[in-house]
Formats: structure tokens, C-alpha cells, sequence
């Protein structure tokens, strides 16, 4: 029986928890929960009763219930997809017409990747998405695991992980199997689409998906014809005859079961079981032999293979939140269609980044001579502002020379890195809190006095004149020099320290932390002490005097009292605080420097957000913004130094920043810090060959200054923001009324570019492709 699902007004459960148990609540009313006993063989092998079938377009959802089922049922997966059911007397008319039909297929060599460990709570619905072209259609055949499909699932992520599989949403309660079908006019197109189906599944799976046309029946026929080309031959060659009264009426019965099969047909397959008595199998990798506590396994140098994909290849598992997530129809999806703008002729030729579809279908991009001029995308959490972020970083990706570089700065981390991975397999990773991946340093190369005056400049430069000024500059350096200076006699500045009864510091950041009080004045003026004898050289005494002042001549005590000293050092030593908190940064890790990435052409992406692997700590908020603003910096200072003429040799540094937030380091003020940065990037950048796309999501997170700049860019796009004071500030910058910001459906967005000679056009409401699924860019 087919019912229509019809979305009910508003937005639906907020709560994520109350969404998960929906979900599963759902999926145990399909019986995808229930497991085959000997009491329901039987039923199981004769009537349908679990799982259901559905088809999905552009702007409808349809389902497809085994006959005889409860018609709870309906109305419960209809109330977890904040729908309605509406029965249908016949399939939708899109299953009626002439179309291609192509399967989703794992490959033999695919693998899970380390993100993709969440636990049933770690959900991402806004990569959970079917989103086909006009005239397409996307259809899951869904039913629930086998006993086997069970048992080789736990070993085969306990082998992927190296670890309890229990961990893994994918061993939560309600999990189908589903069978990914995809039909269009062409089949080169149901091939794109039934593979970006499958990755919007978001199960994490590297480095992607395949795909095989649907010809059902076919594989029946072509064994029939070869077994009745055998019985020919042995009755001709051999006159044994009896093979032919068995393959004719074989051969004929394929024959009239492929002519009475429908349009319909690829459809109605269920997804196989993989029935295979010994599991799947694949060698290990050096990458398998990581440790749940991020160590190395001793056995790494032995041959040892792991347990391979469960299911079979044409299968996908399927969470429960992942199935009521495809399953909700579009919000709103005939206004949709009928609010959409239409692509103005002055981008007819446009041949930048995609921002979106138009009414009729569409792709209207932005020029790609005004893409220097700076893009910013604002949007509430969940809008699809990351999704388009990954748009432009993709086309970005696409455009490069080999000597560009492509900077991200990435706030989802976890979420994110895996499909970074997918749209662009060059790119490369780096972990602000994972000491297993590399980081830019933060001091740079040269002499201790050139790195202690770089970071010094950079912490002043990331923060502003209200955080660090004139004198917290000079103390950060002289302090960071001394600490360099020391480390670099490891044996003997130990020894000092102990004759002075303070403990050696582990690093530089450690030392300087020490020397500005952060361990008590009685523990830095005991190191400044040690360093003091170990130099034994006036520039030393000198940083020491001009740290804690100095020496009464006539008492012997110190010139400046602990008290006074501490409010003098406080401003520098509360923000070594946040870098001696977080370890990692200066763990011994490999460390790079920005000229040398600048200089040679980089994909990089930078994870300022959660950590990608679950046993590295995160960092605290406020550590993470201070590295954050300190990496940006030092990325803005080497353009500066570096990049200068690059727009005649036509190369390109394209900076893209997913959370403004995250690196402004101001503090919310008007003036300095990074705010100053953006500034630069967004008047003089050109020149150095430098493009800067920002993302935030609210307009009142920023300072006014820093507002005033970003919509001053020349392409910006905004979400839906429901907040009355956001979306008139949105609505005054792109030049539409407050109305339609705050009621643009999910997957739109509202645009303001110019044509390539920079030309107004007006605000456009366009339909953003999924590109996290591999959407076209």
C-alpha cells in the first residue's frame, strides 16, 4: 500500500534525544528491531511483514508498506517525520515513466573511517538528505538484519576500530539494510545520483561508493541461455539429450519472466543477504594497528588481515534516525518551487561556484572574476551553511594551479572531515588538539630572539591593543626568548633549576608560563633565577630586570612587590594559560611553518571544532579561539610577507573560514585583534593573490566594525534566521523584506551577487544542492 507523507507546519522535535527515540520508535513499528526466531521462519519466508519501500524526488516523499500491516504503523514513522500519511490508490506517477535504473554498490576495498564511531547520540541531520534533480527519483528498499548480517557487522567494526563496536551508531537499536536505487531519463545520470544518495546516507564509508545499472532479471536469463547452448551442444556433439527437456522450459520461462517484468521493476529487489559461510576479509593497514588509546600495536609488522564490509555489496546499513531523516518530505516543498527566483540573464555565462537552482531547475553561479572580492554565509545552525561552504571549497579545490593553496578553517571537525575527504582527496588534515597530525608553528624559524619577537607580534597582532599591548608585547618576548634560549641546554638548565628548587618546565610555553607568575611568584623568580646563572650574559639579566624589576641594591629584595608585579604580568600570563592548558599544541608533533606551506602549494584543513579521533581530549573554548585567532594571524602576516605580486602571476591563496568566530580573537570589540585582519584580506588581498570566504551564524556575534566588513563583500548569502533582530539585519543587507529570511525552507538560501563587470543584480532565492553528497559544484 502507498501512502504520500505531507509535512506538517513548523519545524519539528528541537530535541535531538526525544528525535532519536522517534526514530527508533519508528523503526521497531517497521520491524526492523525484530530478529528471525524459530516461531516466525515461516512468515518471514512467505509474507512481508518489516521494512517498507521508499521514493523520494525532489519535493515528494513516498512509502510503501508490506500488505497487512497494522495501520499504526503509518501514522507512527508519519509522526517521527513530522508528517502526515495520505493513502494512495496507486504508485506515484514518477514510478510510472520510462526511466534508467542504476544500484548503489560498496566497493570491495572500503573501509570506515574514524568519524564515523559516533554513538547513537553523535547525529548530523543536516547530512542527512535526498535531494534529486527534476524528473529523478531515488528509491530505498529497506527491511530489517538477518541473524548473520548481525554477527558480522559487530566483528567487522570491532576490526574497524580496533575496538568495543557497541560504541558505533550503527549497532543501535532499530538498524535496517537498504537497497539504494536511483532513477532518471539517462543512465549516466541515475549513476551520479544513486551514488550521492548513498553518501548522503552519511555513514562514513572511504573513499565512496560504486554503482551497477538495475536490470532485474537479466543475470536469470543469461544462465538460462547458456545452459540451453550447453544441452544444444551435447545433444549435437554427443546425442546425450536429456540436459534439453530441463534448460528449454529454463530458457523460455527467463524469457517470459524478463517481457512481464514493469518499468517498476529494479524497485520491488530486496537487498540481498550475504550468504557466504566465512565473512568478508581484508589485509590491515599500518592506520589499523592504532590502539584505542591512540598508541602504536606492537604488532604491527606482521601480517594480519581484519574483518571486511558485513553485508552484500548492493546492502547499506541504516541507522533509524538516518531512515526517518530521508524519509520527513521537504518543508514546505510547493512554496519551494513557486519562491525560487529566476537566474538573470547578466549569469547566464556565469562560471564560478554554484550557489544554487532556480525555479526552473537552473545552476546559477557567481562569476569567477569577483570571487577576490570576498563571499560570507550567515545561517542558524542546521540552515545547510556548512554544506555550502563545502560547495565553494570543492569548486575552490577543482579551480587550483599547482602552485595555489587552499586554507580551511574547519569548526565541525568531526562532521566534517570525512566528507572534506571525499569531495577532496588531496586535501590535508591537521588537529589542533591531535598530537598525531601536524601543526604550524606558532614561533617560526630563526634565532630564539626572531621567534620570541614573531609570536610575541603575532600574539599582539591575533588580539589587539585592548589584550596585549605595548608592555604585554615586550614581556611575552623577552619571556619567550629566555625560555628558548634555556631549552636549548636541556642537561644544564636542569641542574640549575634544581639548585634553585623549581621544577625544569617540559616546554617553551611551560618556561614562559612559569616566568610571567602563572606558577606563583616564588616559582617564576626561581626560574628567572636558573635562567639568569645558566646565560650568565647581560641580555639575559637584562630580560629578567625588565621582567621582575630588578634587585633593591640597598635591601636586597626585590624592586617590585609580588602583588604589583602580578597585576603587571597578568594580561600575557592569562593568555599562556590557555596555551600550558592544552598540551597538545606544543607536544612533540611535527611542526610547519606557513611560509613553507604558502610557498609550495597546499590543501589544507585546519580542525579548530571537536576532535576527528574519539580518544584525543578537546580543547577548551577559549584555548581553541586564542589558536584559532594565533593560526589566522600568522597566515595573514605571511601572505603579507610572501604572496606580494601574486595576482600578476596568477596564482592564489583561497581562505575559507566555516566559523568567524573562531579566529577573530577580539574578544567581541570593535577594535584589533583579527578584526584588523579581516579588514586587510578584505581592501588589499588582491593584489597578494589572497580570496576570503567566512561563514557565522548569527550577525550578532560580531562586532559592528567586523559586521560592517563581511557585508561589504561582494557575494553573500544568508539561511533561514528566525530571530526577529537577525533576519531584519539580513534582510536590510541583501535588500528584501525581513519576512523572507525568517521563512526560507530548509536547503534554500537567499544570495546577493553582481554580474562579472560588478553590476547589482537583486537578491536571489536559489536551492542549494546538497553538495556534502557529492552534489554538483
Amino acid at each position: 500500500m502507498w501512502y504520500e507523507l505531507e509535512p506538517l507546519p513548523g519545524q519539528g522535535v528541537d530535541d535531538q534525544h526525544v528525535y532519536l527515540e522517534q526514530a527508533r520508535r519508528a523503526a521497531a513499528a517497521l520491524g526492523l528491531s525484530d530478529r528471525p526466531s524459530i516461531d516466525t521462519w515461516w512468515r518471514m519466508l512467505t509474507h512481508r511483514d518489516d521494512g517498507m519501500i521508499l521514493a523520494a524526488d525532489r519535493t515528494g516523499r513516498w512509502v510503501c508498506l508490506p500488505d497487512g500491516v497494522d495501520t499504526d504503523v503509518i501514522r507512527i514513522l508519519a509522526a517521527a517525520c513530522h508528517a502526515k500519511a495520505r493513502q494512495l490508490d496507486e504508485a506515484p506517477g514518477i514510478l510510472t515513466t520510462r526511466l534508467k535504473w542504476a544500484h548503489a554498490i560498496m566497493p570491495a576495498s572500503a573501509t570506515l573511517s574514524r568519524t564515523a564511531r559516533g554513538g547513537p547520540d553523535d547525529t548530523d541531520n543536516e547530512n542527512i538528505r535526498l535531494d534529486p534533480p527534476a524528473g529523478g527519483v531515488i528509491v530505498l528498499n529497506i527491511r530489517r538484519q538477518g541473524h548473520w548480517e548481525t554477527s558480522r557487522a559487530k566483528d567487522w567494526l570491532a576490526d574497524e576500530f580496533n575496538m568495543a563496536p557497541d560504541t558505533n551508531r550503527l549497532q543501535e537499536t532499530g538498524v535496517g539494510v537498504c537497497r539504494v536505487n536511483a532513477g532518471m531519463p539517462d543512465l549516466a545520470d541515475a549513476h551520479r545520483e544513486v551514488k550521492r544518495a548513498a553518501n548522503a546516507l552519511n555513514l562514513g564509508i572511504t573513499p565512496g561508493v560504486a554503482s551497477h545499472a538495475s536490470r532485474p532479471g537479466l543475470a536469470g536469463l543469461i544462465i538460462a541461455v547458456l545452459c540451453a547452448m550447453l544441452a544444444v551442444f551435447l545433444f549435437i556433439r554427443l546425442g546425450v539429450w536429456w540436459p534439453l527437456p530441463a534448460a528449454i522450459p529454463l530458457l523460455a520461462a527467463m524469457i517470459i519472466r524478463r517481457a512481464r517484468m514493469g518499468m517498476d521493476a529494479p524497485i520491488w529487489q530486496r537487498p540481498r543477504h550475504y550468504w557466504r559461510w566465512r565473512p568478508r576479509m581484508r589485509r590491515c593497514d599500518p592506520a589499523d594497528y592504532k590502539s584505542r588509546y591512540a598508541g602504536d600495536d606492537h604488532t604491527a609488522n606482521r601480517r594480519k588481515t581484519a574483518h571486511a564490509y558485513a553485508y552484500q555489496r548492493s546492502t547499506f546499513p541504516l541507522p533509524a534516525d538516518t531512515l526517518t531523516g530521508l524519509t520527513a518530505p521537504p518543508q514546505a516543498g510547493n512554496a519551494v518551487s513557486t519562491g525560487l527566483s529566476n537566474r538573470p540573464g547578466e549569469l547566464e555565462t556565469a562560471d564560478g561556484p554554484l550557489l544554487g537552482l532556480d525555479a526552473a531547475g537552473l545552476d546559477v553561479r557567481m562569476p569567477a572574476n569577483i570571487t577576490w572580492d570576498g563571499v560570507a554565509l550567515i545561517g542558524k545552525p542546521g540552515g545547510g551553511k556548512s554544506n555550502s561552504m563545502h560547495g565553494l571549497e570543492h569548486w575552490a579545490a577543482g579551480h587550483m594551479h599547482p602552485a595555489d593553496s587552499l586554507i580551511v578553517f574547519e569548526a565541525k571537525g568531526r562532521d566534517s572531515f570525512p566528507t572534506l575527504h571525499t569531495l577532496m582527496p588531496g586535501m590535508r588534515f591537521m588537529d589542533v588538539a591531535d598530537p598525531a597530525t601536524p601543526i604550524v608553528s606558532l614561533l617560526g624559524e630563526g634565532t630564539a630572539h626572531e621567534r620570541a619577537q614573531r609570536f610575541a607580534t603575532l600574539m599582539r597582532g591575533a588580539l589587539g591593543d585592548q589584550q596585549i599591548g605595548p608592555q604585554s608585547r615586550l614581556q611575552l618576548a623577552d619571556s619567550v626568548e629566555l625560555a628558548l634560549r634555556a631549552l636549548a641546554q636541556p642537561g644544564p638548565f636542569a641542574r640549575h633549576c634544581k639548585a634553585q628548587g623549581v621544577n625544569p618546565p617540559h616546554d617553551w610555553v611551560d618556561c614562559t608560563f612559569t616566568l610571567l607568575f602563572g606558577h606563583g611568584a616564588q616559582q617564576g623568580r626561581a626560574l628567572a633565577a636558573a635562567i639568569s646563572r645558566l646565560l650568565d650574559d647581560d641580555e639575559a639579566r637584562q630580560a629578567v630586570e625588565r621582567l621582575h624589576g630588578g634587585v633593591n641594591e640597598n635591601t636586597g629584595r626585590p624592586a617590585v612587590p609580588d602583588a604589583q608585579l602580578y597585576q603587571r604580568l597578568y594580561a600575557p600570563m592569562n593568555k599562556m594559560s590557555l596555551l600550558a592548558a592544552t598540551p597538545a599544541i606544543t607536544a612533540s608533533r611535527p611542526t610547519l611553518t606557513w611560509r613553507q606551506l604558502l610557498s609550495h602549494g597546499v590543501q589544507l584543513a585546519i580542525n579548530l571544532g571537536d576532535p576527528v579521533s574519539e580518544q584525543v581530549a578537546a580543547m577548551a573554548d577559549d584555548s581553541r579561539t586564542l589558536v584559532g585567532a594565533l593560526l589566522f594571524q600568522g597566515l595573514r602576516t605571511e601572505i603579507g610577507a610572501l604572496c606580494a605580486g601574486w595576482e600578476t602571476k596568477n596564482r592564489h591563496v583561497r581562505i575559507f573560514v566555516d566559523e568567524l568566530t573562531d579566529i577573530t580573537g577580539a574578544d567581541g570589540r570593535d577594535s584589533g585583534g583579527n578584526v584588523d585582519a579581516v579588514e586587510w584580506l578584505r581592501s588589499r588581498a588582491r593584489a597578494y593573490g589572497a580570496e576570503l570566504t567566512v561563514g557565522t551564524q548569527y550577525p550578532e556575534q560580531l562586532s559592528d566594525r567586523l559586521l560592517a566588513c563581511i557585508t561589504g563583500f561582494r557575494t553573500i548569502g544568508s539561511y533561514v534566521l528566525l530571530a526577529p533582530t537577525s533576519a531584519q539585519t539580513m534582510a536590510d543587507v541583501l535588500g528584501v523584506q525581513t519576512a523572507a529570511i525568517r521563512s526560507l525552507p530548509n536547503h534554500v538560501a537567499c544570495w546577493r551577487t553582481t554580474d562579472a563587470h560588478g553590476g547589482n543584480l537583486p537578491a536571489l532565492t536559489l536551492s542549494v544542492p546538497h553538495f556534502d553528497a557529492g552534489a554538483g559544484v
